[in-house]
Parts: C-alpha cells; structure tokens; sequence
C-alpha cells in the first residue's frame, strides 16, 4: 500500500478543527444540540443533507450589558445547491463564502438577536452534486459511488450524524464510531460523538456491482478493471499502465507474475483510510482512487510479489515496492513523483524493524515517518544495483532463499525472508558493501545492532573457507548456521572444516589436470556435509577421492593417446576406449574403488596395445591364407568332378577382402569413428568465428525419457518446467539443496558449430543430450553469468534466457558418443573459457522458439 501523507496527491478531504460551527459572538455561552442526516439518492446522484439546530442562549445579562447572538456558521461542501435555512417558519438568510480548503465553502445563518435564555431552532437543508472526478473540489457524488463530508455542530452528548445509503453500497469513513442499521434496502450510519470539539469525518460510499468494466489481457494472466461509470479516463490511463508495466515489472523482480489478483477498483476508500491505494489479498484485488498515478499503480502491482508473505518486515517490502515502481516509471517512460524526506531526528522516529500496522489498524504519526523511512533505507541498499542485479537480490527474497546456498535454491522449511536473511542477501549476493550500515541507522533495534560485531567476524572466516574450498559451496552445515546467525556454531564448524582446504584444491586439481568433471557424488559430500562426524570422515574421503580422479585421468589421457596403425588396432581390439569410458562412469557414479580398478585395467590394455596390434594382421593373415589354401583345395575337387575352373572368382574374393570404402568429407577421420586432437585443433577457428551479439538459433531437442530426443520444429519455453515435453523438472540434481531439479540448470545450451563437427552426421547431433543449439559465441568473456539471449521476435512471443553460474561439463556418454579426445578439448585449458561443451540457463520471460530464430545478446 501506499501511504497518502507521504505521497499526497488530490482527493483527501481535509477540514480544520476551526471550520465546525461557530457562534456570532464567540463564547462558551451558546448551547448547541445538532442531528445532521445525510441521504445519498443513487439514481439523481445527489446526496440531500438536512441539519437540524437547536441553539440556546446561556450567558446571562450583566447590569445593563446584554449579550446575544445573531448568526451561526457552518462548513459545507463548495458545490452544495439549493441552501436553505427556515426558523419557525421563517426563512433565514444563508451566505455562502469560500475557505483556502477548495472543497469547502461556509454557510453564515443569520436570525434575529437571540438573547439570554431565548432558544432557536433551525433547519439548514442543501444538495451535494459532487463534482466530476480529479476535479479540485474532491466532493463525489456519481453513479454507483460517492465521497464527501460529513459534520456534526452539537455540544458533547446532543449530536448525532446519520448516513443513509442503499445497502448494496460499502461504507468506509475516517471514523471508526458509526454504527450501522439495515432496513429494507437501506442502511444507515449513525455516529452520537461526545467530542467537545463537534464531529467532522470523510465518509466513502461505493457500489462495486455498478462500475464500468474492462478487461487486460497480457501473456499469462488477465485482469479485471472496475471504474466508476463517468471516469473512462480512468479506465484507459490503468490499462495502458499495466500492460506496459507488468512486463517491466516482471523483468526488475526476475521471475513471472505470481497471479493472485483478479482485478484493479477505482475507489475512494483507501484515501478516507489515509493511503493513496492498497493491494487486498484477501479479496483477490487492488484499490486505488481516481488519480491517475502510474507510480502507484506500480506500487500495489509490486505486492502481489513483495509482501508480507514474503518478508517478515513491512518496511522491507513496502520499501522495496516503491522502489520497483519508481524503476517501472522511468523504463514506461512515465513521470516520476517527489517523495517526502524522512530523518532519523524525526519527531516520530522510530527503528523500521518495530513499525508494524496495517490499513486495518494504522498508525498515523509512525505510518507518516515509516513509509517516507523505508523508501529512504531501501533506495540506499539498491542504489548501486542495475536492474538484473536487483532483480536478482529481489527474486532471492521473494523465495526466502539463504545468501549461503546457490541462487535459486529454495529454502525446504518456506520460511518468510527476515531482516536478517535480507541483510545477508544484499551483502552476498547482490555485493552491497554498506548494507549493514544503512541497516544499522535505519532499522535495527539497540539488541539487533549488538549482532553486528559477531557477525561481521563470522563472516569474514566464512569467506576463508569458501576461498579455501574454490569453486565448491562450504559445507551445509557452515552455511545453515550462517543463515540462522547462530555465530557460536559457525566458527566451532569453521575451526573443523578450514583444515579440509587442502584436500578439497587436492581433489579439484586431479580433476583439472585429467580434464575431468569432479564427480557430484565426492562433491556432494563435502557440501552436504553438516555434522562433525561427516567433518572428520571427509579428512580421509577426500585424498581417496583425489587419487581415483588422477587415475581414471590418466586412463582416459593413455585412450586418447595418438598411436601409429598397428597400436591403434591392437587399443580397438582390446576395448581401451570402452574401458575408459567405464572408468569415466563408475567415477560420475561415485564409486571410485570400481573406478579405479576400470582405470588400471584401461591403462594396461593400452600398454599392451602394439603386442596386440602386431599379432592382429599377423593372424589375420594366417587366417587368409587358410582359407586360400581352402578355396584351392575346394576348386581342384570341383574340376576333378568336371566343373570348368576359372580364376577371376577367387581374384575377385581377394579384391573385395582389401577394399575400403572412400572417406566422406563430413565424418571423423579416425578408426574409432571420433575427432582426432589435430582435426579439433583445425576447426578452433571455425569456433571463434562464431557470432557474439546477434546468433541463430540452429536446434531444439527436448528429451521426453531417458536416452529419448526429440528434435522440434517449435519448442515451448516455460518459466516453470523450462522446455514444454523436457524431462528437465523430472530430474533431481546434487547442486540443490533438496535434490530436486536445479532451477538454474533449466536448459542446457550448446554450440551449433562444436556439435556439428563432433557429431560429422547431423542426425547424430542431439545426442548431447542439450536442448538449445545456438550458433553464437557462448564463452565466459561474451556470456557472462546474468547475460540473456532474446529468441525470436518478443512482439510475437519470443522468449528470453538467462545465463546462470552453474558450469556445464560432459560426461561418460559423451565420451561414449564423440570420444575421450573430445572431452578433453571441450573440458581442457581451451574449450573451458569458450564454454565448447555449453553452458546452463533459465527461463525469464516465457515463448515460443523456432530453428532460424535470431538470438539477440544483452550483457549484465
């Protein structure tokens, strides 16, 4: 929501104390009683106002002075009609003039001289017309709502305020007093205020069922916009906000809209409560008045993702919805609003972690400081962010992720996003260096800024760890007491983990070395690691694990080895390749004893590939000639029967046993059916010729089952299950912290070129086991992590990709598929950096993508 004072605006309806009824001659000395009676007549659209005055002279004559009164005044609205005053059946003359306030005018009663002891009864009546809305005036009174002011000019105990409106019509007003009664098809609102200073309030009447209606339509979801019937305006201003915001909205939060609202109301409700709008979850809807407010449109749009089911503090996300509005505004092109200053020296002051409240329950003076507050703190903490750096931090928020855990891992226990998570998020993720600063001078609590000092220690040894560990997460249990500020236990696990550094660089060295993925199974238990039994167990594991990755590497690099003819021959006959490429497996699959044993016997059989390879043709040849030597036998027995013997028969067996067919240009010039590492080397500039700002899409293959592909003429990119009929959502993986699929390994992208020349025929390309083929430069330099790539035309329902951190690397299969030699270029010092095996990316904004789609680059 929005708070009016902070942001103001027309339409509140504001009456000084000094405006309710005054006598002639100002004293204590005139008795008042009033009932006022307010009628809203729906079908003339007018409210009928009829005040009763009973006025009673009590200042006694003093010798030969006298006092009396001749006049009485009161506020009505500037555009009441038909005024008139009547006293025992008299007219009295009634003059209307204006007050600074343009919604209000005074009406001077003047009667004869009322002296002392004397009484007098007047009956004031008048229309209230309302005028058109956004007018000065902020009276309304129009088909199917009205807002206006309502006055009671009695003495404490003797004044009563009625509102009479038809039953179907909700009332809201600045005084929670009234009371209501139902008869028929009417309710009225009585108020009997003791208040020595009268009564004033501004009352709020709407009809929901009578209002123009339209409809938004936008990808995915649709809304419901009510307005009043008079005010197209209205209609057509919130229309063309939302369609252009919520896109832009969708893009600064960095996930899809939510839902959760079904429609947008012009009402003046809100305003009567002290907001400018709100967003009611509970009715599935947004209020807003009749201003026509880009930014607070944007504001309560915002909600339906920042909220209090998201984060715990309300000036987070009341913070953090000002914010994104006023970013929505300047990428709409639209006019920004001055805001309130706000000090911390305020007289209302207070520290945001303690400013709570509602619409249903506010709190004028702390509301007036807090909101003005909170946009100050928030706008400190993303000033410096672009906005795929806050839509970033934003995002992480709104799934009440941990700073601690990979971006986009979900917290299992769906806990609201704290302060203190915040606070962690801005810091880690989105790198705001002052956070806990802003923090500290705006929002903590004396007890809260105590857990700063611990806190800032415990993070500096969790970054000692997290540079000892490389690339890897520390271990679970480090991170989950970082996440829950439990500082004692952090550094009591940190004292235990700092020392396994060593062996985990021991470990990723082995795999960098044989250009080898570290397998997710000997990863997997150092980051998941979160008790000190397992601390210990991985002092061992880890050396073990190192050994086993150096060995199946070596095994690999001796199948990949470039061998003359005859060894070549004797390494197929043996199974090198195969037996590599089970060591490879049994090494993905974690079981690195099995893996060891596969590597020694690889790595033997290639030692014994030339024995092999000489006694191949040797006994190929024993073989020939046997069979010669049979053919001949068999022939004389022929022509000893009488059979004509010719030569050409057995000179064409010996042809067709030493023919080889011609090569094709397009497949691998090696026997294995694999690149060898001079034709991957040739084609490197071929690779680096790749488009870097504008690509083509060449190839979409979605993977229904296992071992299944699909290559698709048109493939469906969904923010949910990424590509539509992929296996993707089905597919658990070690990197998230419930095992389920990674959000940010939603598709796997590769290069067109690289697939191509590794797989000759271009049947066998989607056996990568990808699902985008771009050609396009996808290295680290071109791509960083948060680049994204428009695909296709967004007008016509392009989609949009992220770039995501998580690294993409091969495994068995593709050794199985395109060879040891090509793992080890795409994984090596060279096909890392250009990222040759692919990289990992997530659905932003959803759509359709075809082959020959143009694929556009926007960097972070």
């Amino acid at each position: 929501m929005r708070h009016r004072s902070r942001f103001g605006g027309p339409g509140m309806l504001v009456l000084a104390a000094a405006l309710l009824g005054t006598p002639a001659l100002a004293d204590d000395g005139l008795a008042t009683g009033a009932t006022s009676r307010y009628v809203l007549d729906d079908k003339a659209t007018v409210v009928k106002v009829d005040v009763t005055l009973e006025l009673r002279n009590t200042t006694p004559d003093r010798g030969n002075s006298y006092f009396f009164y001749n006049y009485f005044q009161v506020p009505v609205p500037a555009g009441a009609q038909k005024v008139r005053a009547t006293s025992g059946g008299s007219t009295l003359k009634v003059r209307l003039s204006d007050t600074k306030d343009p919604s209000t005018a005074l009406a001077r009663i003047s009667f004869p001289d009322l002296r002392y002891g004397r009484s007098r009864t007047i009956r004031l009546t008048y229309t209230v017309p309302g005028e058109k809305p956004r007018s000065a005036d902020s009276t309304r009174v129009g088909p199917g709502y009205a807002t206006f002011t309502v006055n009671g000019f009695g003495d404490p105990g003797r004044n009563t305020v009625q509102v009479v409106a038809p039953t179907s019509m909700t009332f809201d007003a600045t005084s929670d007093d009234f009371s209501a009664s139902e008869k028929g098809a009417t309710t009225t609102h009585t108020v009997r205020s003791s208040d020595a200073d009268g009564f004033w309030a501004v009352v709020s009447l709407r009809d929901p069922a009578n209002s123009q209606k339209a409809t938004v339509d936008l990808p995915g979801t649709s809304l419901e916009l009510h307005g009043y019937r008079d005010d197209g305006r209205w209609t057509e201003f919130v229309a063309e906000q939302v369609t252009a915001g919520l896109p832009e909205l969708e893009r600064l939060i960095g996930t899809s809209w939510p839902g959760g609202l079904e429609r947008i109301r012009e009402d003046a409700s809100p305003a009567v409560q002290g907001y400018d709008g709100w967003f009611d979850p509970g009715d599935n809807e947004i209020v807003i008045g009749e201003d026509l407010d880009a930014d607070l449109i944007f504001h309560e749009l915002s909600h339906a993702w920042v909220s209090s089911e998201r984060f715990s503090e309300r000036w987070v996300y009341e913070g953090l919805a000002q914010v994104l509005a006023e970013r929505t505004v300047k990428a709409t092109g639209g006019k920004l609003v001055s805001h309130p200053k706000a000090s911390r020296k305020d007289r209302d002051a207070v520290a945001l972690n303690e400013w709570g409240g509602s619409p249903s329950a506010p709190i004028d003076d702390v509301d007036s400081y807090a909101y003005p507050a909170a946009y100050a703190a928030t706008k400190a903490l993303v000033a410096d962010l672009d906005d795929a750096q806050l839509a970033a931090v934003v995002s992480a928020g709104i799934r009440g992720e941990s700073a601690y855990d990979p971006a986009g891992t979900r917290d299992s226990a769906g806990v609201l996003t704290s302060w203190a998570r915040w606070l962690d998020i801005l810091e880690t993720r989105g790198g705001v260096k002052d956070a806990a600063a802003v923090f500290q001078t705006w929002a903590l609590t004396a007890d809260q800024r105590a857990q700063l000092a611990p806190r800032a220690t415990a993070r500096t040894a969790y970054a000692a760890v997290d540079a000892g560990d490389g690339d890897w997460l520390p271990p679970e249990g480090l991170r989950d007491a970082m996440t829950r500020w439990d500082f004692d236990r952090a550094a009591a696990v940190t004292e235990q983990v700092a020392e396994l550094g060593p062996a985990v660089e021991q470990v990723q060295d082995a795999a960098a070395q044989g250009d080898l993925p570290v397998p997710e199974a000997v990863r997997e238990t150092y980051e998941k690691a979160e008790e000190d039994e397992q601390y210990a167990a991985l002092a061992s594991s880890l050396p073990e694990a190192a050994r086993a990755i150096s060995a199946v590497g070596a095994a690999v690099d001796d199948a990949a080895t470039d061998r003359d003819p005859v060894s070549a021959l004797g390494a197929s006959v043996l199974g090198v390749q195969d037996s590599a490429a089970e060591a490879v497996a049994l090494l993905e699959e974690g079981k690195l004893d099995a893996a060891v044993t596969a590597a020694e016997t690889a790595s033997g059989r290639a030692d014994r590939s030339l024995l092999v390879g000489l006694a191949g043709p040797l006994l190929a040849a024993l073989g020939l000639l046997g069979a010669v030597l049979v053919t001949r036998h068999a022939l004389r027995r022929r022509s000893s029967a009488g059979i004509p013997v010719d030569g050409g028969p057995l000179d064409a067996t010996l042809v067709s046993m030493s023919a080889t067919p011609a090569s094709s240009q397009t497949q691998p010039a090696s026997l294995s059916g694999h690149r060898t590492p001079q034709e991957l080397e040739a084609f490197l500039p071929v690779l680096l010729a790749a488009p870097r700002d504008v690509g083509t899409l060449d190839l979409v293959v979605r993977r229904p089952a296992a071992g299944v592909r699909e290559v698709l003429d048109e493939g469906e990119l969904d923010l949910v299950v990424g590509l539509v009929g992929d296996t993707w959502a089905e597919r658990g993986s070690s990197r998230s912290a419930d095992g389920g699929p990674h959000p940010d390994m939603q598709l796997n992208v590769m290069s067109s070129r690289m697939v191509g020349f590794l797989a000759g025929d271009p049947d066998r390309r989607a056996l990568a086991g990808d699902q985008l083929y771009l050609d396009l430069d996808l290295s680290h330099e071109n791509l960083p992590a948060g680049s994204r790539l428009t695909i296709g035309d967004p007008a016509e329902r392009g989609a949009v990709i992220e770039v995501t951190e998580q690294p993409h690397t091969g495994c068995a299969k593709f050794i199985d598929r395109f060879g040891a030699e090509a793992m080890r270029f795409v994984n090596g010092s060279v096909g890392r950096p250009l990222r040759l095996r692919g990289l990992n990316a997530r659905v932003v904004v959803p759509g359709r993508v075809r082959p020959g789609d143009a694929v556009t680059v926007t960097r972070p």
